[in-house]
């Protein structure tokens, strides 16, 4: 087994996450990691949804509760498209003044 961040052989167990797999900890860099994590991804779908109901002014809170969804999830698709729209409306104005 090696680290996932230094790539470090000096890797011991370290209990079980929260879905039953084997966590370990790197006695390199001190990072804990497990082995093949799986990563949740929500459709695109839902996420459109969740940026749609904010734009119409309901909570993040609400948004979160009402499609299941983790509140720092939503929040993290609000605030990425945010920046996407801030990226997208400065390349625009470059070009209007370019």
């Amino acid at each position: 087994m090696r680290c996932a961040y230094c790539n470090s052989e000096r890797v011991v167990k370290n209990g079980k996450s929260n879905q039953g797999k084997q966590r370990y900890l790197c006695k390199e860099c001190g990072r804990i990691f497990v082995e093949n994590p799986q990563r949740r991804h929500y459709p695109h779908k839902l996420k459109k949804i969740a940026i749609r109901l904010y734009t119409d002014g309901v909570e993040m809170a609400v948004i979160a509760r009402s499609l299941e969804v983790p509140y720092e999830t939503v929040r993290s698709w609000i605030r990425a498209e945010g920046e996407r729209a801030i990226k997208k409306n400065r390349i625009k104005e470059e070009k209007v003044t370019g």
